[in-house]
């Protein structure tokens, strides 16, 4: 009996120090990611399109003549963060959320160019490679900056814009982010656990439970891609801003934005409104940067209802 105790002891042990193992994290985190894409009945599947490959999740609609959604993560995300959202959607709407260049499992190359006009193009060669004509662009921070300028490239393609705290626009109070990131100090360049703590802190005033030894995994893999994502940032902040170019969208948009956004100060949320002429504003009290990950049934439901609204 004292021999098996110790055994299992020893057992709970190990499973325990196991869980803290930052490759342990991330094997959960993927994992779970990918029950729950199927539960939710997405279809992940490797899209080449020219030197590059789009890792997507995809749903077909059920039916024919509602657009499809094109869901667009933000900096150093991934498509994973839009699941629980898209699965609040009416399942009629055929659904497609790409990793965009350099993110998640859509890889990543020095030579590529990250600016968000070349990350739009990239869109329009994923949407004809899967004959998909037109699209309800649909994206967040970065992912907003990219939609903005696909829609600005290819206006024949963009049935309509959904911009959820997107970035692009010089905003008329800087950020907490933006602060830091002007003193060279960016909460997205990761270089141990207390810096991912206190970024993540930032990203979400109401962030979904996710367990620690999940989270260290997470960090662990943003120190890995941290010259990466430097890269990316070079081309996304410094190229194809928005400033003094959103009066030509004219297509139906919706802009939404949470009040208690640390990255980007909600009031651009102003701005984008009063410079786009066809637009919505909805502002969500005490959400932070990532409406549609702290509140996917709030955030999916004004989406919803502005979609109903373009096709009537």
């Amino acid at each position: 009996m004292k021999k098996f105790l110790i055994t299992l002891a020893i057992i709970i042990a190990v499973l325990w120090g196991a869980t803290w193992h930052p490759a342990t994290g991330q094997w959960v985190y993927q994992a779970t990611n990918r029950l729950e894409a199927m539960f939710y009945g997405f279809e992940k599947t490797a899209v080449p399109v020219g030197d590059l490959t789009f890792s997507v999740y995809r749903r077909e609609g059920t039916e024919a003549a509602a657009p499809t959604l094109v869901l667009l993560h933000g900096y150093t995300a991934s498509k994973e963060l839009w699941l629980r959202f898209a699965n609040q959607l009416d399942d009629r709407y055929p659904i497609l959320i790409p990793d965009l260049a350099g993110h998640g499992e859509t890889g990543f190359d020095p030579q590529w160019s990250y600016r968000p006009s070349a990350q739009a193009s990239g869109l329009e060669r994923l949407l004809t490679t899967l004959a998909i004509n037109k699209a309800v662009m649909i994206g967040n921070s970065m992912g907003g900056l990219i939609a903005a300028n696909f829609a600005l490239a290819f206006p024949q393609r963009t049935q309509a814009l959904v911009v959820i705290d997107p970035a692009g626009l010089t905003s008329p109070i800087q950020s907490r982010a933006e602060s830091l990131v002007q003193q060279g100090q960016s909460p997205f360049e990761i270089e141990s656990w207390e810096d991912f703590q206190e970024f993540y802190a930032m990203t979400m005033a109401e962030p979904p439970y996710v367990p620690e030894f999940v989270l260290r995994g997470m960090a662990a893999r943003y120190q890995e891609r941290k010259a990466q994502f430097v890269q990316i940032a070079e081309d996304f902040r410094n190229f194809d801003q928005l400033d003094g170019r959103l009066e030509q969208l004219t297509m139906p948009t919706l802009v939404i934005w949470g009040s208690a956004d640390q990255l980007l100060d909600v009031s651009s949320a102003a701005l984008w409104q009063r410079q786009l002429p066809n637009s919505d504003l909805k502002i969500f009290a005490g959400v932070g940067h990532m409406p549609m990950v702290e509140r996917p049934a709030q955030t999916a439901a004004g989406v919803q209802e502005f979609l109903q609204g373009i096709q009537q």
